[in-house]
């Protein structure tokens, strides 16, 4: 066994370590065009009388600094469908509507499109002041409540007002709102409900809480906002950082996926991802329709008398994929890495002098209003460590693994895509995984538990558990647990945890940071669940590297993990 050091690791059981929140100020342009096929399948083991498919199409966006078009798009399905209608929404979102009757057999078909995608950034100055005025009747269909978005709740009243409370145009109340959401919501899936009100009060979510409690902050200061519902491709893109090589890495998961759009009098409905960006998305994110809120604008499929057995698989390719980004500064929030360009508001105008009076002597102008003070960056406060038990045992750690990720949502007869997707990395390839984690007091480490998927593959998987070195995994720092031969993981239908021993002789652990390395040997393939965004650690702490020891790409997620450790 290789010895390295002694550590140990920690995820709720957190203490205060200086992690200052950056949003990514950028300049440049991403530019891609993509070729999707969904491949989709209705499972049919008895007669029905009807099956009934409604999928959106890609919509086309012209706003601002950004753009989508869709080149072509169509259907094959066998057998063939009996009816193919066109379905225009009353928001002006483009479905296609497929009816088969009498259906004693599976249909298997596939639906594909491709479309250009562009963002151009840059800075921009917006003149629109805050409280905005004279929001035309076309849009003030987005400041209304809904079932979903509670904008008119007391609750989310009062923390609209408090967050917007210094601001004096658009930009800052906006960045004010967006920075919050990103800072209160721990991603959780499923949720127990996806409305505003729930992510506002439980601090939980989805995607869809993301963006409902987002549009209703915005909607209750006065800011028109929509959801946008789409697909979020797999594939990453990178934002470099210095001339060395060291980048963040941006990612979605593959599947179903909300964000919102604000709208901005001088430049239209800009899109925003309160994941991941500000003013754009990326040219992973293709956006197929909106409305007030994330219901019933997505793929949909129903049949009679009952529901058939629904299945689709996403694959793509693109013909172009140019990613040519500079960073040009940070700001202080929110607490992850969030992309944008530089938008600024404009000075309010000055208030003219009062009148002069003769022969009364000219009174003096009203003092300048004092603008409000600007944002200071703020350590991370992680959450106090979990008290041991009787015997000293302490379990702490990310441990938001799902017992069942479901992908669709059923009622009745009736099934819809849900906007859920499998938040997984496949750490077996040729790039190598870690995370961060903390501990707050002497202790020795029994066990560290990963939320994994064994999909076939042999060979052995095994743990180092290394000491910072500067923000990343010390090279001969560490200690190494026993490797687990792939042939004693189960393989299972979703993830679980795969417990790795960690040998007695490593000793106790001090206070500190410290890493899990996931390493294998053989041809295993495997994936580890993480949590978008960064619910246990600093926005620095999880890291890969194809270079063996220089972990030069940041991550903008938290893998899922727990440990078992006893207190000393």
């Amino acid at each position: 066994m290789k010895r390295f050091c002694s550590i140990i690791l920690l995820g709720l059981l957190l203490v205060p370590f200086p992690a200052h929140a950056r949003t990514l100020l950028l300049e440049g342009k991403l530019d891609t065009e993509v070729a999707v096929r969904q491949r989709v399948s209705f499972g049919v083991d008895k007669p029905l009388s009807e099956i009934v498919y409604r999928y959106p199409l890609p919509a086309t966006v012209n706003v601002h600094g950004f753009s989508q078009n869709a080149l072509n798009s169509g259907f094959i399905f066998d057998p063939r469908p009996t009816a193919v209608n066109d379905e225009t929404d009353k928001y002006g979102n483009r479905f296609k509507v497929l009816t088969w009757n009498n259906i004693t057999s599976t249909i298997t078909g596939e639906v594909s499109f491709t479309t250009v995608i562009a963002a151009e950034l840059r800075p921009v100055t917006v003149t629109a002041p805050f409280p905005l005025k004279g929001v035309s009747a076309e849009h003030r269909v987005y400041l209304q409540p809904s079932k979903l978005v509670q904008s008119d709740h007391p609750g989310i009243r009062a923390r609209s007002a408090a967050l917007t409370a210094g601001a004096t145009s658009q930009p800052q109340a906006v960045a004010a709102i967006l920075n919050f959401v990103a800072d209160h919501i721990v991603y959780e899936t499923p949720p127990s409900s996806y409305d505003a009100l729930f992510a506002l009060q439980s601090g939980t979510g989805n995607c869809q809480n993301f963006a409902h409690l987002a549009i209703a902050l915005l909607r209750a200061s006065g800011i028109p906002a929509r959801a946008a519902v789409g697909l979020t491709l797999k594939d990453k893109w990178r934002i470099p950082t210095d001339d060395l090589g060291s980048v963040i890495v941006q990612g979605m998961g593959e599947g179903m996926h909300a964000w919102l759009e604000i709208w901005y009098p001088e430049l239209g409905w800009l899109p925003y991802d309160p994941q991941q960006s500000r003013q754009f998305t990326s040219t992973r994110h293709i956006k197929f329709s909106h409305g007030p809120e994330c219901a019933n604008i997505g793929v949909s499929w129903r049949g009679a008398p009952e529901l058939p057995v629904f299945s689709t698989v996403i694959s793509s390719s693109f013909g172009r994929d140019v990613i040519d980004l500079r960073l040009k500064g940070t700001g202080n929030e929110p607490r992850g890495y969030m992309a944008s360009n530089r938008m600024t508001g404009a000075e309010p105008e000055p208030l003219p002098p009062p009148p002069v009076v003769e022969p009364a002597r000219p009174k003096p102008p009203p003092p300048s209003p004092v603008p409000p003070p600007k944002p200071q960056p703020k350590p991370q406060m992680v959450k106090p460590a979990p008290k041991a038990d009787d015997s000293g045992l302490v379990v702490f750690g990310n441990p938001r693994l799902p017992e069942k990720l479901s992908l669709q949502t059923i009622t009745g007869n009736s099934g819809e895509l849900a906007l859920e997707r499998e938040t997984a990395e496949y750490v077996t390839s040729t790039a190598v995984y870690a995370q961060a984690f903390i501990v707050d007091r002497l202790m020795t480490l029994q066990t560290v538990s990963i939320g994994m998927k064994k999909f076939g593959g042999d060979g052995t998987v095994y743990l180092d558990i290394a000491a910072d070195d500067n923000g990343r995994p010390a090279l001969m720092n560490g200690v190494r647990t026993r490797p687990i031969p792939l042939e004693q993981v189960r393989k299972l239908p979703g993830y679980g945890w795969l417990d790795f021993p960690v040998p007695t002789e490593a000793g106790p652990f001090k206070p500190g940071k410290y890493w899990i390395v996931f390493r294998r040997s053989g041809e295993a393939i495997m994936n580890w669940y993480y949590t978008p965004g960064k619910p246990y650690s600093g926005p620095d702490d999880t890291r890969s590297t194809a270079r063996g020891w220089q972990w030069e790409d940041i991550l903008p997620y938290d893998f899922v993990f727990k440990v078992t450790a006893k207190q000393l």
